[in-house]
């Protein structure tokens, strides 16, 4: 009888990948997560001694999702570069609630409350099919249906400026700095009051048309300083900029135009930061810093304005942290910073279409 052949079962390795594979795995892995742990780095570094790492500081959240990808990648390929990726994005988790919260609101003691609103309004010209003064009318509007107490406008645009008393009856108080246009119009800040503005003053900024103004009001016989802040842009929207790069011939010269520019307004920002918190810091009356700061929560701009201070957004808000709507909905560029020891009630971004950023609403509790 013939033998039977046995057909033997071969096992079948599965092996790691292909070395050249695995070694540009784990170079990805080392890459990113050095840029990871530079984006950490920059709310600690003053641009006006180096600005490269803040550049890592302004796209956190991708570098972020990149880092989460490699992980997972990792974990499937059971890769032992792994833990470098894992150990890389832990310390994100003390970050997290700067862009994302779930959270309750953190309540404390009883108090008097003030309400804050902090809306840049793009001079009213975010939505070309509709006018500046309907635009202004809107936003009037929806003023009133919200009822703060304090509005800080950035970016508030007005033709004749005996319309801001008509529009808005219900802040007898007003403190203000606008420049003028060629046209005779005016753009700038603007703070309207419930409560009486015992002084006010303004900060600017050599070389640019941000500015920052503040505002003594008296709150029920207790002095409160409002600094209505914006700060310096970057003035480069993503469109405009593929457009320069795809339409460059040379497409390196584009891009070190590109980042000479935003390094340049990384050091200005700075600046202005600076005289901000000193200014601030001068003063023993309790400050809500508020407006539009152009930065992201891991920046310097960011670190140095919110020392001794707590953020509405990680005490009170709920979702997404988003105040700017023309990129991803994690970028959040607009704030209310108010002094510890005082807690918010509420925080809100209604998603109005009449700016390409939100207004931001918060309720303050004052013990």
């Amino acid at each position: 009888m013939a033998g039977r052949r046995r057909s033997k079962n071969k096992k079948v390795k599965h092996g790691r990948s292909p070395w050249p594979f695995a070694l540009l795995f784990r170079l990805m892995i080392i890459v990113a997560g050095v840029a990871l742990v530079l984006s950490y780095l920059s709310v600690f570094i003053n641009p006006s001694f180096v600005s490269f790492p803040l550049f890592f500081g302004l796209y956190f959240i991708p570098i972020l999702l990149v880092n989460i990808t490699l992980l997972i990648a990792g974990m499937l390929r059971r890769s032992g570069a792994t833990w470098i990726t894992f150990f890389t994005i832990l310390p994100s988790l003390l970050f997290a609630d700067m862009f994302v919260n779930w959270g309750e609101p953190n309540r404390g003691e009883e108090g008097i409350s003030l309400k804050v609103m902090t809306y840049n309004v793009g001079m009213f010209a975010h939505k070309r099919d509709v006018g500046r003064e309907s635009a202004l009318g809107s936003i009037a509007r929806f003023c009133g249906e919200n009822n703060p107490d304090i509005i800080c406008f950035q970016e508030f645009y007005i033709r004749d400026t005996g319309m801001i008393k008509t529009l808005f009856k219900e802040y007898p108080f007003r403190s203000s700095h606008f420049y003028k246009l060629k046209s005779g119009s005016r753009f700038g800040n603007l703070t309207l009051s419930r409560f009486p503005i015992k002084e006010s003053g303004e900060i600017t900024f050599k070389k640019s048309t941000n500015l920052c103004i503040y505002s003594d009001i008296d709150h029920y016989g207790r002095a409160i300083r409002i600094y209505n802040t914006h700060l310096e842009s970057h003035s480069i929207s993503f469109t405009s900029l593929v457009k320069r790069i795809s339409n460059s011939e040379k497409m390196s010269e584009e891009l070190l135009d590109v980042h000479d520019k935003m390094a340049n307004t990384f050091k200005k920002r700075s600046r202005q930061v600076d005289t901000i918190a000193a200014h601030s810091s001068a003063s023993e009356i309790p400050a809500i810093i508020c407006g539009d700061f152009n930065d992201t929560p891991m920046s310097y701009t960011y670190h140095i304005l919110s020392r001794g201070k707590e953020d509405s957004f990680r005490e009170s808000g709920k979702g997404m942290s988003a105040t700017y709507g023309s990129l991803w909905p994690l970028l959040r560029i607009d704030y209310v910073l108010y002094p510890s020891g005082w807690w918010a009630m509420s925080h809100r971004t209604p998603k109005e279409p009449w700016s390409d950023h939100y207004p931001v609403i918060t309720e303050l509790i004052i013990p």
